[in-house]
């Protein structure tokens, strides 16, 4: 059974509880990071022990100069002086109504005081100082250095393991690799930021790479290769009469034009690399060759009748086949960079005490696993109090591991004898799209262990006929996203928001759906038009 989500109300929800709040856009996901900031400090929390946490350096100034903003406004206006700047607003109304006026106002003052001590940071940051200060718990070094561009080192691995692992294989499987643009300069491209998710499952299980089994598909090739070009000399008329004249093929595709000019591109790229390593692309866009596959010559065998039959097209789809195996050992190389990447970052980390981005969140992980995971904890516990986590929708597994180890533990805090104040802010439905490696799941089981979920009701941003037409597509079916842990909250609009766009006098249609006939536009494989198509064909009907 789900747990209801309410709508927020930051002056009645309990602080000290593991706390969801989904913030769609425009409902004031800042201003309520604010206004809980400001809670806190006010409860006693020093400025230094909230860590707030988001993912861009930008996103981090911004926070830091709102809260500091706040932080000020409401100092001025428990301190009677209240001008156009510093009017009373529904932060500073609560802040009034509590016992002790003075205590608060002494608190804010210290809060803004030792503002540079604050603790708002990126994701990145928070686990650098983390490892770097505890680096007996973490098993770290004492001076570790981060280093922002990976690019130098990566080129050095790649270049390594061409050397050490490639370039003495065989020339046809170099053949492959230029035939696919494979250089060392495009080889590790996706593979490094796969390096850096290990808790992803790779499905099935990758290919071993076996260096003799290896040579024996590429001696198997240019055999297969040598005898198919024997065959296509000697035989090349039969072949052409025989497909020719069955009754079952497809014409349209293998008429006599269509079949001469394929066998003479085959028989014309045999003859002009006598001897040599000849590699086909056998793809449908590729080399001729491919025509002549018993795969291909049977899709165009109508039904009912039975594919050609002849030796050369066996000989053809066993070079397919061959081709395949080909490329299922440079996805088995593929893996075994991925040891060599992971075994050289690690000797460079102990030799020179220097990490990556990545490896600060999957290092943190780690040493929270390990044995000094317990010391580490509590040396965290004892700095930081508070915990509000922006944009909580871009966590991936391994981040959220870390948050949830060092604050959802359902005690008491015993450096202040407070619970945990720990707070997801975000926005579960760009969950979905995985910005920044956020995963859904991830967001569904944070959802699962908080005591209390909220929503912001409200937003600050859009017209309410906008909002309204949001509304009511996403409401027009149950369970929209697929997740019932991801359900479509409908929110609403302040009573002074207006709908500005308007078109002579009369509102303009908040959301205007057309249908655009694409008959006769050329599409891909999949019937989708191109962008630029689609765009004319719109500027047509507008």
């Amino acid at each position: 059974m789900n747990r209801p989500v309410l709508p927020l109300d930051p002056f009645a929800l309990d602080l000290e509880k593991i706390s969801l709040i989904e913030a769609s856009a425009g409902t004031g996901k800042t201003y309520t990071i604010t206004t809980l900031f400001v809670r806190l400090v006010a409860m006693g929390y020093k400025v230094e022990s909230i860590l707030v946490v988001t993912f861009t350096e930008a996103a981090a100034a911004e926070l830091k100069l709102r809260i500091r903003k706040r932080l000020v406004h409401c100092l001025m206006v428990l301190s009677g002086q209240e001008r156009d700047e510093y009017a009373a607003d529904d932060l500073t109304v609560f802040l009034q109504k509590q016992g002790d006026a003075d205590q608060i106002r002494r608190l804010l003052r210290l809060a803004v005081t030792c503002f540079d001590q604050a603790a708002i940071m990126t994701i990145h940051s928070f686990c650098f100082s983390v490892l770097r200060e505890n680096a007996f718990e973490s098993n770290a070094h004492f001076d570790i250095e981060l280093m922002t561009d990976n690019r130098g080192f990566v080129d050095q691995v790649v270049r390594d393991f061409f050397s050490g692992r490639i370039n003495h294989l065989d020339p046809l499987f170099l053949s492959f690799l230029d035939q696919n643009n494979i250089t060392p300069d495009t080889f590790a491209k996706g593979l490094v930021h796969a390096a850096s998710r290990p808790e992803i499952r790779v499905v099935p299980e990758p290919p071993e790479f076996q260096e003799t089994r290896f040579q024996e598909i590429c001696d198997d090739y240019k055999e297969t290769v040598r005898s198919a070009a024997k065959i296509l000399n000697r035989e090349l008329d039969g072949i052409l009469n025989l497909i020719q004249n069955h009754a079952g093929i497809d014409k349209r595709s293998y008429n006599k034009k269509n079949l001469s000019n394929w066998l003479d591109a085959c028989q014309e790229k045999f003859e002009n690399s006598p001897g040599t390593d000849l590699l086909f692309d056998m793809s449908e866009k590729g080399d001729a060759l491919y025509k002549f596959t018993r795969a291909r010559l049977a899709e165009k065998t109508k039904p009912g009748h039975t594919p050609p039959s002849h030796v050369f097209f066996d000989l053809c789809e066993h070079l397919l086949d061959l081709s395949r195996a080909m490329a299922q050992t440079f996805i088995a190389l593929q893996h075994l960079f991925l040891d060599d990447y992971a075994n050289a970052l690690a000797a460079m980390k102990q030799g020179q005490g220097a990490c990556f981005f990545d490896d600060l969140i999957k290092d943190l992980a780690t040493a929270l696993d390990g044995p000094g995971g317990r010391a580490l904890k509590t040396a965290v516990r004892k700095r930081f109090h508070a915990c509000l986590i922006d944009e909580f929708q871009d966590t991936d597994p391994g981040q959220y591991k870390i948050f949830s180890i060092l604050f959802t533990d359902p005690f008491t805090d015993p450096f202040t004898d407070q619970g945990t104040a720990f707070f997801m802010i975000g926005d579960p439905k760009q969950a979905i799209y995985g910005f920044r490696g956020g995963d859904i799941f991830t967001y569904m089981t944070a959802s699962k262990a908080c005591g209390q979920s909220f929503t912001l009701a409200k937003n600050y941003r859009s017209a309410p006929a906008m909002v309204q037409a949001v509304n009511t597509i996403f409401s027009s079916k149950e369970n929209p996203f697929g997740f019932e842990l991801i359900p479509f909250l409908p929110v609403g609009t302040p009573e002074t928001a207006v709908d500005r766009l308007v078109c002579k006098g009369i509102p303009v249609p908040p959301a205007t759906f057309m249908v655009v006939d694409t008959q006769g536009v050329p599409g891909n494989k999949n019937g989708v038009i191109n962008k630029s198509d689609a765009q004319d064909l719109i500027l047509d009907i507008l």
